[in-house]
């Protein structure tokens, strides 16, 4: 499955850009619909002219940020059915900004523990055995 960045419809401009790049989400797309939506995109990375590994353009066009929400798809001129590729957009360039070197590791070292801690506090309680009664 390959994670995109997603962004609403409503969140283009007359002229196709992404008005607010804070809004896009991470996200899958199966069979032409959202099948699955993460958080929103950290603008530390995927907005920082400092950080080049990983910006946000482009991003795929769908009708809303909800699971099940059509992908819009690319028109192909004189066809009346639009096909692939999907319809991609991109922020404005003044959304770029330089925001500083970003610690790879210790982000995924933070997020590591808040994924454990998380589970952690979503696991079941502890299994108690119960003696049999004894005859």
């Amino acid at each position: 499955m390959q994670v995109r960045h997603l962004v609403a419809r409503d969140n283009l401009s007359p002229e196709g850009r992404i008005l607010d790049p804070t809004a896009v989400r991470h996200g899958a797309l199966r069979a032409g619909r959202v099948y699955a939506l993460a958080g929103p995109i950290d603008a530390e990375t995927h907005l920082n002219l400092d950080f080049p590994d990983h910006h946000l353009d482009p991003c795929v066009v769908v009708e809303s940020l909800t699971e099940g929400a059509a992908a819009l798809a690319t028109p192909i001129p004189d066809v009346d059915e639009p096909a692939s590729p999907y319809l991609l957009a991109a922020t404005a360039p003044t959304a770029y900004d330089h925001r500083g070197p970003v610690d790879v590791g210790a982000r995924r070292t933070a997020w590591l523990a808040a994924l454990r801690e998380r589970r952690n506090a979503a696991a079941p309680l502890p299994h108690t055995s119960v003696k049999a009664p004894t005859p």
